[in-house]
């Protein structure tokens, strides 16, 4: 059974993830940068967040990176005019 110092730590550990998600979420969608940059931006959150969950690589891969990417492209999309026509 986990001691409450470990489920607090726990849970601090999880407010570290969430508000470092929360920030890559909002550069991704507001700052001005090119898709390289953008990338750049992705894989440092990469390294931060395993930083913070080390071995967690495939959660990272199968649920922020999508989440990530998919804000990219809309992005692009809409920056180019293109979502319009789409729908």
């Amino acid at each position: 059974m986990a001691t409450p110092h470990e489920i607090r730590e726990e849970q601090l550990c999880m407010m570290r993830l969430r508000r470092l998600v929360d920030i890559t979420v909002y550069w991704l969608a507001h700052a001005s940068f090119s898709r390289e940059d953008a990338l750049s931006i992705i894989e440092h959150a990469r390294s931060e967040i395993l930083k913070l969950c080390p071995g967690k690589e495939t959660v990272f891969e199968l649920v922020l990176r999508p989440r990530f990417m998919r804000i990219i492209n809309e992005r692009a999309l809409a920056e180019w005019g293109i979502a319009g026509a789409m729908n």
